[in-house]
């Protein structure tokens, strides 16, 4: 097992910044931090927390807020948590919500009972100014889904842009009658990739067809994708490629495809959005934009960690990168 010594050789810094940056004794800068994380990270350190916890009116808890832990997109986040939670001798408590916004603030009052140190909020929508009087007392972190006007640290892709190459890619293809799943939340990530989605358009002026635009639940379930994408397949002129919010939205509608005879994607191009297991488990395998999730969770994590130390130029605004992955789904529209 490596030792703190160790730990600070890796990381070029003494053994007492180390010391005192793991019980939150002192403020140093975030490249200073990182690297000491990282070391951390690839020494597989782990402190021990028992004697300080005893001294110290902590939980060592990280609290995440989840709209929903049985979808595969949120999995890969909870993972980077916990992985970064751990190396840094915190446990991390998961609160479900059930995509209920009552429960989100139940929550948060763990906080004021002291059961947790920090939260990281997995689902916030785009009218989330109540957070401000938890944000004011306690260290939170907004990721994947933000409040754009509520100033909280956040973690996530540039969702405008991603949607926006993927529609280049369809339009790259020859596609001009192209649908949407979108949905029917309040996320930011669903309010950018549909406009992304009629940018796009309008800028190689096609069409938008109101027609072509269609939301399936809140929680894109596979059920309502696969609902939706038959609605579109029934519409005239039947469109030649869906683009869906999410890779559940996406299988719903490649099942759906199927069930009414048509070929994906001889008949109908489907591409989806996370890149989460599922699309790589039946054929055909599904084009989607990557999400890096678990660098999602890491990135929320030692942000989190940072606040809770009370450094100094934390950034209010962390962006990853995403990348556009070509399989079976996608292809070229019939000619004639």
């Amino acid at each position: 097992m490596a030792t703190m010594a160790e730990v600070a050789r890796e990381a070029g810094v003494s053994v007492a910044t180390v010391s005192r940056l793991l019980n939150n004794q002192e403020t140093v800068s975030p490249e200073t931090a990182n690297r000491v994380f990282a070391a951390i990270e690839k020494l597989h350190y782990e402190p021990n927390l028992l004697a300080r916890n005893l001294r110290k009116n902590e939980s060592r808890v990280i609290l995440i807020v989840s709209p929903n832990v049985t979808n595969p997109y949120y999995a890969h986040i909870l993972s980077g948590i916990g992985d970064v939670a751990t190396k840094l001798g915190y446990s991390a408590l998961i609160y479900n919500t059930e995509d209920d916004k009552s429960r989100e603030r139940e929550a948060l009052e763990m906080l004021r009972k002291h059961r947790a140190d920090g939260a990281i909020l997995m689902a916030s929508n785009t009218n989330s100014g109540w957070l401000l009087e938890y944000s004011h007392e306690f260290p939170l972190v907004q990721c994947s889904e933000y409040d754009p006007q509520v100033d909280i640290p956040h973690v996530s892709i540039d969702n405008y842009q991603a949607t926006k190459e993927a529609m280049e890619y369809l339009i790259e293809l020859g596609h001009r009658q192209i649908a949407i799943i979108s949905s029917e939340n309040d996320y930011i990530s669903t309010r950018l990739r549909l406009q992304a989605y009629r940018d796009t358009l309008t800028q190689h002026s096609i069409a938008c067809s109101e027609n072509y635009i269609i939301n399936a639940s809140r929680d894109y379930s596979f059920k309502s994708g696969k609902s939706k994408a038959k609605e579109l397949l029934k519409v005239e002129p039947r469109p030649t490629a869906i683009f869906c919010i999410s890779d559940t939205l996406a299988l719903g509608a490649i099942t759906a495809a199927k069930e009414l005879g048509f070929s994906v994607p001889d008949d109908v191009t489907v591409v989806g959005f996370d890149d989460v297991e599922h699309t790589t488990m039946f054929h055909p395998y599904i084009t989607t934009v990557a999400q890096p999730c678990y660098d999602l969770g890491k990135q929320s994590a030692y942000l989190l960690c940072s606040l809770m130390r009370q450094e100094t130029q934390i950034p209010r605004q962390t962006i990853l990168d995403h990348k556009l992955i070509v399989r079976e789904s996608s292809a070229s529209p019939k000619v004639g």
